[in-house]
């Protein structure tokens, strides 16, 4: 029966390579594991927790401007009132997207929005997916069952308020469109996911060096102009913070520079909704199962998507305090590309790893018969 699905870059390995991609990933599973095992252990669940949660404080704001304050005189007497660190700008969110939210009919109204640019990530992935596998449609289904986890947030409670959560939804549909080769609506929701949260900065820099490597210069003047406008939008955000910031402010007391590694990186992946109900050791295997699936994707989304999640996933082993969990949001849908992938990357490296022939530079028996004749 002939295969109709694109083999993964797997399948080109040597047995001996496979046999080490498949040792590697053994002992990077057991890596992670240990890790939630260990005193390195990272996150904030299950954890007695002071104070009340960045999602109240955001949920204040917009009631503020609702009922007719500007955003930063909401933000200022709720940060100052809650005891929020105010002393670096980074502590101010910008006004995205308390105010658009703020300024809705309802409030409730946002988390609509969301709901609804979660329901179009789930079609445009299913739709990215199912193109790769010439119009198969289990994998696609996969995927789109799978974001329901990093999604579900969306919908629940007063979430819709939190900018990062927003950042990784536009993020995965900036990813999506560029896929289907829908540029201006690829690069419009990046560009929306960093004005909304500039912890997307580093996307949207990677997706203007893949346009100018290759060479696509509509797009990547694209991304010039619109992160020229948000480097104009962010200065004068922090031009206003710091006319609000008063000598009593007060800074974090630790550093965003943690190294922390392996543990940190877990528990920002475990921003999943169904991860959040298991033992964090599942999540590690999870994670590990991400990578391996996204290394073996090698077509123009694969490498967008696994170039994003790389690029996050070293970033929040440098940076990042506990507290910091809620930024695997930025990458929770991403994930859920690799995880589909993962059985067709260890079908075929399997498959070559038991191709004994290919290792010791031994033509295969189908070769042989090519080279020698048929036998008599």
């Amino acid at each position: 029966m002939a295969r109709t699905s694109r083999p993964t870059d797997y399948a080109r390995l040597t047995a001996w390579q496979a046999r080490a991609v498949l040792a590697l990933l053994v002992i990077a599973s057991g890596f992670f594991v240990g890790v939630t095992l260990s005193p390195l252990r990272r996150g904030n669940v299950g954890k007695q927790r002071s104070g009340e949660s960045d999602v109240a404080l955001y949920r204040a704001e917009v009631d503020r401007i609702h009922a007719g304050e500007g955003y930063y005189q909401a933000a200022l007497a709720e940060l100052t009132r809650r005891g929020y660190p105010t002393r670096s700008v980074f502590n101010w969110r910008t006004p995205l997207p308390m105010w658009l939210i703020g300024r809705l009919p309802s409030p409730v109204l946002g988390k609509a929005l969301l709901g609804v640019a979660a329901l179009g990530l789930m079609l445009a992935a299913f739709e990215v997916i199912a193109r790769e596998e010439n119009n198969r449609l289990r994998r696609g289904v996969a995927c789109a069952l799978l974001l329901s986890g990093p999604l579900m947030p969306c919908v629940l409670g007063d979430l819709f308020v939190m900018p990062v959560l927003w950042a990784g939804v536009f993020i995965a549909l900036s990813v999506c469109f560029l896929g289907l080769g829908r540029t201006r609506l690829g690069v419009g929701f990046g560009l929306a996911a960093v004005f909304f949260r500039e912890l997307a900065l580093p996307y949207c820099l990677l997706a203007a060096a893949l346009a100018a490597w290759r060479k696509r210069r509509g797009e990547l003047l694209g991304w010039i102009a619109g992160l020229a406008v948000w480097l104009a939008f962010f200065g004068w955000h922090a031009i206003r913070v710091a006319a609000l910031i008063t000598p009593e402010a007060h800074s974090h007391a630790k550093n965003w520079v943690q190294f922390a590694g392996a543990g940190f990186v877990i528990s920002t992946v475990q921003m999943n909704a169904y991860l959040l109900l298991l033992p964090q050791w599942i999540t590690a295997l999870y994670l590990a199962v991400a990578l391996f699936g996204l290394t073996g994707w090698s077509t123009p989304p694969g490498t967008r998507v696994g170039l994003t999640v790389c690029l996050f996933v070293v970033a929040f082993a440098v940076v990042g305090q506990e507290f910091n969990q809620y930024w695997g949001c930025l990458i929770g849908p991403l994930l859920c590309f690799g995880v589909v992938r993962f059985p067709a990357s260890l079908r075929d490296a399997f498959a070559v790893a038991a191709a004994t022939g290919r290792c010791a530079g031994v033509p295969s028996a189908a070769k042989q018969i090519r080279l020698t004749g048929p036998t008599r």
